[in-house]
Parts: structure tokens; C-alpha cells; sequence
């Protein structure tokens, strides 16, 4: 019986020994990092934080429930409630590694990024001036590179833009993130912080107020305000008809459709195939208007020939200073490999097509 008890106290001791358990705050430096915990079990080379996690590195601080720090692998874990700050952005998700020595970061389970950036605008005089708006980016998974100042997220990759009201509550943000700017969805997203750039992967679709477009890359470039989308791209371009108030809606197949955001201009290069539909109340309604197009053309067909010199005359006017070449040949109007459709050929630069949202 004694024998037991002896036993039993010198299990005890030894891994009292072997563990250290402190109740006050401690701190633990890896490398430029420093670690805090209000509770935190050391065993083996590993410490465990029960008692919250706070990790301070540069400009960056990380915060999350609990954690665990190794120090052969330098390898800091975060779990649940996870929290990084940094300046002008802030990365939630449930579990998180922070490589030390490689000054990199991987986030899994509902991360979320949000960053406060500044994006030109250009008012209506016509001067050039900055204004934040506020980026969210939700994924499966996000993984930075600290010092190349690179981040990667992918799967389900989802980026909105909205407006940036200082001093929001939590529920008015949340209010506010249901009317994006812009909506981009695709399945792998690069960010170069340095080069102000961003390039999306594979089933790429961007969504604005006047613009939907889809292709296999886009690439963005925030300095010069333009968005090039290649590779099967296809684009919707609500614009102004000439001369009127009334929407009408631009579809292009191109092999470069290239969109400037904050003049709500598009471009579309190589092998374009476009068609107008005039006095379309917007792209929602673009399937309407394909039907009311077929029947005005039918009707076309019974006129006099002075009659449809007079619509040829009226459609050119409605596009502007741009030539439009029509046909009653259903056939002959939609271009080879194209849906079907009344395609209304656009004669302009060789190749190239430019669509504005709104003309004066």
C-alpha cells in the first residue's frame, strides 16, 4: 500500500518536473516575435497559451482564444477568434500558423480580410482626387508573405467593395457590405501590397453598377485604374444612349476586354464581337430586349426600302459617332462560334471597341 502511494507521489513529481505552469502574465521572445499569455504550460520546447494568445511582430499584432508556440519548428498556432492588425487592415479566422523564420502567415476557417484603401476618383470637374473605401475578401484559406508583401487566398474567393464611413458600428458595417460597389468572385486571388496589383484565377466574374464580366484572369491595376480581363472574356456594359437618358446595354466577346472603374469605361481588344441593344432598361432586362429586337426586325422586313433607309439612319444616330452595319439575315448577323442572337456590328478601330457608361 505504501509502496503505491510512493509510487503514485513520484509520477507526480516527475512530470511537475518536466512541466512549468504560470498563472501571471507570461512573455516568450521568438525571434522578432514577442508572445503573451495570461496562463501558459511549457512541456517538451512547446508552449501552450490557455489563457489568451497576443503576439506583437513589427506593425503586427496577433490575438486569438488560445495557442500554441514551438520552438524547434518556430511555429506560432493560433486558435479560435483569431485576430491580426496591422495598419489600414485587419485578418479574422478560427485557426491560424505563423511561420517564424519565414515570416509568413497561413489562416484556415472563415478568414476574412479587411482593408481601408485609398482609390482615385475623379469628381465632376474633372479633377483627380482620393477617397477610402473599404475591401473585404472572404475565402477558405489565406496565406501572406510578409516580407514579399504578397498575399494569396484561395478557394471561394469573394472580394467587395463598399463605402467607407468612419467610426461605423460593427451592424452598420455589416448593413453597409449588403450594397457592394463591386462584387468579385473567382477561385484563386494573388495581392502584390507594393505593386498595388491584384490578379484573379479561374472562373473569374466582376460585377459593378453598369458592368458584368467574366473570363478565366483578371488583373488589377489600382495606380492606373484599369481592370484587364483575358481569356474567353465576355462583358455586359450598361451605357447612356446618345443623346438621351434611356439605358441601353453592350454585349462584347473579346480576346481583352480592358475596364477603367472610376470612368466607367470599357475596352474590348481582339477578335470583338459586339451587340447593342438600344433602349434597354439595363442588363437585368437584356433578355427582354433580345425579344422585342427580334420582333422589330421582323417588322422591318415588310417595310419599303425608303423606310428601312430611315431605322438604318436612326441606328446609326443612336450609336453615336460609331458605324452600324445591320442585316435582316438572322444568319448572317451572328458571328462564327457566337450564341445566337441579333448581333449589330460595330465598325471602329481595327479590333477594337470602346464603350462608355455614360456619353454627353
Amino acid at each position: 500500500m505504501n509502496f503505491n502511494r510512493l509510487k503514485k507521489l513520484a509520477t507526480g513529481l516527475f512530470f511537475c518536473l518536466l512541466a512549468t505552469t504560470v498563472s501571471a502574465i507570461t512573455t516568450v521572445k521568438a525571434g522578432d516575435m514577442v508572445i503573451t499569455s495570461k496562463l501558459m504550460t511549457f512541456h517538451n520546447n512547446i508552449y501552450v497559451a490557455r489563457g489568451g494568445l497576443k503576439a506583437e511582430q513589427k506593425d503586427s499584432t496577433l490575438t486569438a482564444d488560445r495557442g500554441i508556440y514551438d520552438r524547434d519548428l518556430e511555429i506560432v498556432k493560433a486558435i479560435d477568434n483569431v485576430k491580426v492588425e496591422q495598419p489600414g487592415s485587419v485578418l479574422s479566422s478560427d485557426y491560424l500558423e505563423a511561420y517564424i523564420k519565414e515570416d509568413r502567415i497561413l489562416a484556415r476557417g472563415n478568414p476574412k480580410l479587411v482593408r481601408i484603401v485609398d482609390r482615385a476618383n475623379q469628381d465632376p470637374n474633372s479633377e483627380q482626387k482620393t477617397k477610402k473605401t473599404r475591401v473585404i475578401l472572404t475565402c477558405n484559406e489565406v496565406e501572406a508573405f510578409q516580407k514579399e508583401k504578397r498575399f494569396i487566398a484561395k478557394g471561394n474567393v469573394r472580394v467587395i467593395e463598399v463605402a467607407y464611413r468612419e467610426g461605423e458600428t460593427e451592424e452598420e458595417a455589416a448593413e453597409n457590405e449588403k450594397e457592394p460597389v463591386s462584387d468579385l468572385i473567382c477561385e484563386t486571388l494573388e495581392l502584390f501590397s507594393d505593386e498595388d496589383k491584384a490578379i484573379a484565377r479561374n472562373n473569374v466574374e466582376i460585377v459593378t453598377e453598369t458592368l458584368r464580366a467574366t473570363g478565366d484572369k483578371a488583373i488589377y491595376l489600382n495606380k492606373e485604374n484599369r481592370m484587364i480581363i483575358v481569356g474567353h472574356a465576355h462583358a455586359f456594359q450598361t451605357s447612356k444612349e446618345a443623346g438621351t437618358n434611356a439605358e441601353q446595354v453592350s454585349e462584347l466577346y473579346a480576346n481583352k476586354i480592358i475596364y477603367y472603374p472610376n470612368e466607367e469605361r470599357t475596352i474590348a481588344v481582339g477578335n470583338v464581337h459586339a451587340t447593342v441593344y438600344p433602349g434597354s432598361g439595363g442588363m437585368k432586362d437584356k433578355g427582354k430586349d433580345k425579344e422585342k429586337d427580334k420582333k422589330k426586325k421582323k417588322k422591318k422586313k415588310g417595310r419599303a426600302a425608303d423606310d428601312d433607309a430611315a431605322e438604318v439612319a436612326a441606328d446609326n444616330e443612336l450609336a453615336g459617332d460609331r458605324r452600324l452595319t445591320d442585316s435582316d439575315d438572322d444568319s448572317a448577323a451572328v458571328p462564327p462560334g457566337m450564341p445566337p442572337g441579333d448581333y449589330t456590328k460595330l465598325a471602329g478601330e481595327d479590333g477594337v471597341i470602346e464603350v462608355t457608361a455614360e456619353e454627353d
